[in-house]
């Protein structure tokens, strides 16, 4: 079975130097647990590290959290469902009046539910559009079983490229300010993601109106989330994938021939997420639901039948290893 290895202490290392980056600052750390199913043992560590709060999208891992660590601040980052009862965050993001009204039914004007009001900034996914947040804002603050607490917007996790990263944040900050002249209390701007970090390691500054960022894949791969460039002082080993060579084999190919390895790990367990060997001279050249086809012809020697391949996730494939019966999860004390 292929194993998924995790180092708790470089999980905590990382924690601590994207902690201490947005600090220098003047920001707060959300810690998203979800790349890890909100595994508690992972959580503390990101807690010790620095992290303000905790941020999932599960129902189930919002639950094992908030019983394994009673007191932490959770959030929660996913909209609310309206077919069905959900598990709700210490802060819940919604993005329409409707989800709102979900929250409201949660609460009472003696003890209202915390809400931020999550904004689209140009990645095209959820959010409620920017000329629509003040008539949200406003209904939720004529709720007295809600609290808006804060905006937050989310990027460069489905359409946003590179090059909008800039006047995303812009855009949140913008409307935050927007939203304060009116005299409404918005204390907390979540400007988005680990996809920042890339902004801040090039020295360059946020608007002032953000107070906070949300990061999940930084913490766990030690790299930003735009052009996925390690970060100083972080470490990109904190989570590596180990599966077995099944078969090795030299067949003729054009020009000559080529040397394969079958690794016994597949779409199944990686969903289309881009893996990196830590050994040379191995390149991925296609997967099944079952199987990792690998070029070794520029390595020498050769990897026997039985022998382990090592590979650092990407995070989309870090995520699925993580949710797959088929991975054996290794360190966490188990």
């Amino acid at each position: 079975m292929a194993e998924l290895r995790i180092d708790i202490e470089a999980i905590g290392r990382n924690t601590e130097v994207v902690a201490a980056m947005l600090r220098e600052r003047g920001l707060d750390l959300v810690a998203v647990t979800k790349g890890c199913q909100g595994d508690p043992r992972v959580a503390a560590s990101m807690l010790a590290g620095g992290a303000v709060a905790l941020a999932d999208t599960r129902d189930r891992n919002l639950e094992r959290l908030r019983s394994a660590l009673p007191g932490v601040k959770l959030h929660r980052i996913h909209l609310p469902s309206l077919a069905g009862p959900f598990e709700p965050g210490d802060v819940t993001y919604v993005s329409s009046q409707e989800g709102a009204a979900a929250v409201a039914v949660l609460g009472s004007p003696a003890v209202p539910r915390e809400v931020m009001v999550q904004v689209e900034t140009g990645d095209e996914r959820e959010g409620v559009p920017v000329d629509r947040l003040l008539g949200l804002a406003l209904a939720i603050a004529d709720e007295p079983r809600l609290d808006l607490v804060g905006v937050s917007t989310n990027y460069a996790c489905f359409r946003g490229g590179p090059e909008g990263i800039r006047e995303s944040v812009e855009t949140i900050a913008r409307a935050a300010a927007e939203l304060r002249a009116t005299g409404m209390p918005v204390g907390h701007v979540s400007g988005g993601n680990s996809s920042l970090l890339w902004l801040l390691r090039q020295g360059e500054a946020l608007p002032a109106e953000v107070t906070e960022l949300r990061c999940g894949e930084a913490l766990l791969l030690g790299q930003d989330a735009l052009y996925y460039d390690p970060l100083p002082g972080c470490r990109t080993d904190a989570c590596v994938l180990r599966a077995e060579v099944l078969e090795e084999y030299t067949r003729p190919a054009p020009g000559g021939s080529a040397r394969r390895l079958v690794l016994g790990v597949g779409q199944q367990d990686l969903s289309s997420g881009v893996v990196r060997f830590t050994e040379p001279g191995l390149c991925e050249i296609g997967r099944s639901a079952d199987y990792l086809v690998v070029d070794a012809a520029a390595r020498r020697p050769g990897l026997p039948v039985g022998s382990m391949v090592d590979m650092i996730p990407s995070y989309e494939a870090l995520v699925a290893a993580w949710t797959s019966p088929y991975v054996e999860l290794r360190g966490l004390g188990l």
